[in-house]
């Protein structure tokens, strides 16, 4: 319940200054990405279309239309996996920026610009989201396992749901991790021992990147926001809008 709770004045929080017009630029390089974004999703539908044509063929025409579906399907859900590291790690630099203003505005504490420190978020956010990934698959590779023996095929979508949106989780808290100086095996400890929460942020995260065109845009703006919020009220601060 209190996790709950947190993510509750959080969102709110972070609608209250998005509502100021605080924070609005970091949603301009979501935009040069979902641009990015539209047109290789462009080019996945030309290319099933393309194909439309096998339906057709005497007597294999269904298995290979089926074929070509799955492998279609297969690389659209791999590449929407990559998308999503590319949002992390290209717009990481960003988003930490973006962790440090809230955190300072709460806190009062001021983090000075420091071009090599963001070189150095940016290969951390890189090995953080590496991590995250390979233990996600790791984790899915073992639930499909014992799903695959126990038939609870059913039970997929929900548990891929939670899966993913754990470690998406971990990934954005990293960024109020890294400022208050813990190791990633330190992040790694911060997760699964606030695993609501972490899971909560990443639920969040993918239920608004599902959100059609728009999505990709605001996802990582609004969950660096939302877990900076939650974090600091971990750390035991007041969460209160102290902007301008």
């Amino acid at each position: 319940m209190k996790a709950l709770q947190l993510h509750i004045k959080a969102i709110s929080l972070t609608f209250t200054e998005l509502a100021k017009g605080k924070y609005l630029i970091f949603f301009v390089p979501g935009i040069v990405i979902a641009i990015i974004f539209w047109q290789v999703f462009l080019l996945t539908e030309t290319v099933e279309n393309s194909f439309s044509f096998v339906e057709y063929i005497p007597l294999i025409g269904g298995y290979l239309k089926s074929g070509v579906s799955g492998t279609i399907d297969f690389f659209q859900f791999l590449f929407d996996q990559l998308f999503i590291f590319f949002i992390l790690v290209v717009l990481s630099p960003f988003n930490t920026i973006l962790s440090e203003k809230i955190d300072s505005s709460i806190s009062g504490i001021e983090y000075k610009f420091n071009l090599f420190q963001l070189i150095s978020d940016l290969f951390r956010m890189i090995l953080v989201v590496l991590l995250a990934f390979i233990l996600e698959f790791f984790v899915l590779f073992i639930y499909w396992i014992f799903s695959g023996i126990l038939n609870l095929d059913f039970l997929d979508p929900f548990a891929y749901f939670l899966i993913v949106g754990f470690f998406y989780g971990f990934s954005f808290y990293d960024y109020s991790l890294e400022r208050h100086k813990k190791g990633i095996i330190e992040s790694l400890k911060f997760a699964f021992s606030n695993i609501l929460i972490v899971l909560i942020s990443g639920s969040l995260f993918l239920v608004i990147y599902k959100i059609p065109s728009i999505g990709v845009i605001i996802a990582p703006v609004i969950t660096t926001m939302i877990t900076t919020f939650v974090f600091i009220k971990k750390q035991g601060i007041n969460l209160t809008s102290n902007s301008k």
